[in-house]
């Protein structure tokens, strides 16, 4: 393992996306495209055994629910912005990954929060570790512009 990324016997990625307080449909992007380095530098075959996601927000917002996590190997050619609606164009499918479904954030007073632990995703990760993602809101809804960020958690295989 990496010693510069590997925490516990694995690798963490952290992720972290602030969306426009402005209507969101179902499926759009929060934020832009962003990456996280989720493997060793060398690259390899991962699997994904954790994921969180914290929104910082006392409340959540009418209709809020799942949020996934869109995974590609390399940069996609589509370079969504905030609100648009995520889609797989054919100019993005051969550095697709697949997706994370990081879940509904539960209420915890000051703080949404929610975690998927026993994850088995295998995924390969390209030389240099570095993992892209769209963060993408299963349902639409009209969030504040507060940060959605999180940790994915993957060990090598």
């Amino acid at each position: 393992a990496d010693p510069a990324y590997a925490i516990s016997g694995g690798y963490p990625g952290t992720f972290s996306q602030t969306p426009a307080a402005s209507a969101h449909g179902a499926g759009s992007v929060i934020g832009t495209v962003g990456s996280m380095t989720l493997g060793p530098a060398a690259g390899g075959e991962v699997i994904i055994t954790y994921s969180n996601l914290m929104v910082a927000a006392a409340a959540l917002v009418a209709s809020e629910a799942n949020y996934d996590l869109q995974l590609y190997s390399a940069s996609p050619p589509s370079a969504f912005a905030d609100t648009t609606t995520w889609d797989l164009p054919a100019g993005d499918r051969s550095v697709y990954l697949g997706k994370l479904t990081l879940g509904a954030p539960a209420d915890l007073g000051s703080t949404l929060f929610v975690e998927q632990a026993g994850l088995q995703k295998q995924i390969t990760v390209p030389s240099g570790g570095l993992v892209y993602y769209y963060l993408v809101t299963t349902a639409a809804i009209t969030p504040g512009a507060v940060a959605r960020s999180g940790v994915v958690r993957s060990v090598r295989v």
